[in-house]
């Protein structure tokens, strides 16, 4: 039985009163690609954090109901977080042309790229570059995970947070980005520290679960853009200076630029790209011909502090989306990372390619949880 997607984007929009637990009906999921019957959706809304367009964020979750033994906690984040207003006009900040055809500043389309991942959003894809047939969620759903999908509102490559990474709010037009706020929030019903989790999961309606957790780590997968948040978060452990994040046992990256200084060496290719990297990362592109955009990547963090977990990455050397030079330093280690690392070239002009491949799908996920 398929889940209607925009019946739940709507679901996901309604509240409870302020200081109650926020809880929603568990739905059955289905795509093209489940194999067990067991598979269930449960869509929950962030009312502590609005998106751009006045509308509470949302996440979801997706599991196996009948589970008896205890599930491993996996962070999903979608692709194409980015969006910015050309000119925008403080009395009116989201109106006006946007950087995108559509609009990525509303919890509207944040949860339809949520129910594209899935492969449950009909009509036209929202990224024709990508073909979203839900592959992944579904190979993760029957293999026993326990998958949040936090849906990002505010096109900001998952960077944004007050107070640590703020994004130039001038230049937005007074809008607050909030994508790692939300991102590093999805930690928190594992964090380390068991009275924050319990009062975590409380509070968000998680405490109602009738699946075991296993909360001794997690595990990060990103497609496209959503890949930003690994090395977000793992960087954000040094900027917060929170140790209370759980450990991440295993990195997946599917056409993900990793290291985004590239991209100001060409104006006349990514100028339209740098503008937007501009607002999103105002202190880190504030000087000419520095690399201070490049400590938020997955390889600085690796050299810097090293990681024990498995990394995967897949992207396509002829990908319009991931240009000449954003991997170069990331499989470059390949070979030296001190414990497993793959890298597969598609190879092909698409963009985002392990959630239309049953089979990658199929052997990520085993090498995820070192079956």
């Amino acid at each position: 039985m398929r889940v209607p997607a925009l019946s739940l984007v709507l679901l996901a929009g309604c509240f409870s009163p302020e200081g109650e637990p926020l809880v929603f009906e568990t739905l059955p999921f289905e795509n093209d690609y489940t194999q067990f019957p067991d598979i269930v959706l449960r869509p929950f809304t962030f009312d502590d954090l609005l998106c751009p367009d006045g509308e509470p964020s949302v996440f979801y979750a997706v599991y196996r109901e009948g589970l008896t033994e205890p599930a491993p906690i996996v962070l999903f984040f979608h692709a194409g977080a980015f969006d910015y207003v050309k000119s925008p006009d403080p009395a009116n900040p989201l109106g006006g042309a946007h950087y995108q055809e559509e609009t990525r500043f509303s919890a509207e389309w944040a949860g339809n790229k949520v129910f594209e991942t899935f492969g449950l959003l009909p009509g036209e894809a929202i990224d024709p570059a990508e073909v979203n047939a839900g592959t992944l969620p579904a190979v993760l759903a029957d293999s026993g995970a326990f998958t949040l999908y936090p849906a990002n509102c505010w096109g900001d490559l998952w960077h944004n947070e007050d107070y640590y990474s703020p994004n130039d709010w001038d230049a937005d037009g007074a809008i607050h980005r909030q994508g790692r706020f939300l991102a590093w929030w999805m930690t928190r019903i594992a964090s380390t520290d068991p009275v924050e989790a319990t009062a975590w999961r409380a509070r968000y309606g998680l405490d109602t679960l009738t699946v075991p957790l296993d909360a001794s780590a997690i595990h990060l997968v990103g497609l496209g853009e959503g890949g930003r948040g690994a090395a977000e978060l793992l960087r954000r452990v040094r900027d917060a200076g929170d140790t209370s994040m759980p450990p991440v046992s295993s990195v997946v990256l599917d056409s993900t630029m990793d290291k985004l200084f590239p991209l100001f060496g060409d104006e006349s290719a990514f100028g339209g790209i740098n503008t937007g990297l501009r607002r999103i990362f105002p202190e880190e592109t504030d000087g000419v011909g520095t690399d201070d955009i490049g400590q938020y990547s997955l390889h600085r963090w690796i050299a810097e502090r090293g990681l024990t977990s498995t990394l995967q990455v897949t992207w396509s050397s002829s990908d319009p989306q991931v240009p000449d030079g954003t991997l170069t330093d990331l499989l470059a280690l390949q070979g030296t990372y001190p414990t497993l690392m793959t890298t597969t070239d598609v190879g092909t002009n698409e963009h985002v390619f392990l959630n239309n491949d049953l089979q990658a799908a199929r052997r990520t996920v085993t090498t995820m949880f070192g079956e």
